[in-house]
């Protein structure tokens, strides 16, 4: 499969994910070059990018500071946080 990622970076949101199958990369490579297009000169910092995986549970693994805040991403490494 193939996910279209918008992440906006200052926010630490992600703000679009959309999965699309194998054969459907040119669709993918346009939705993402119109997204970058659309947001030029916008204020965010946007990331845009396109991945290809098995699954979104995949992209998930790999890819987890798109979905899960730090203290998540370190939960789910087994990586305790000092208290402040």
């Amino acid at each position: 499969m193939i996910f279209l990622v918008h992440y906006d970076r200052r926010a630490q949101r992600l703000e679009r994910f959309v999965g699309y199958s194998d054969d459907a990369l040119l669709q993918a490579q346009d939705d993402r070059l119109k997204l970058e297009l659309s947001l030029l000169h916008s204020d965010r910092e946007n990331e845009i990018v396109l991945l290809s995986a098995p699954s979104e549970e995949a992209v998930r693994n790999t890819h987890g500071r798109y979905f899960y805040k730090f203290a998540d991403l370190a939960a789910r490494s087994g990586i305790a946080l000092a208290a402040n």
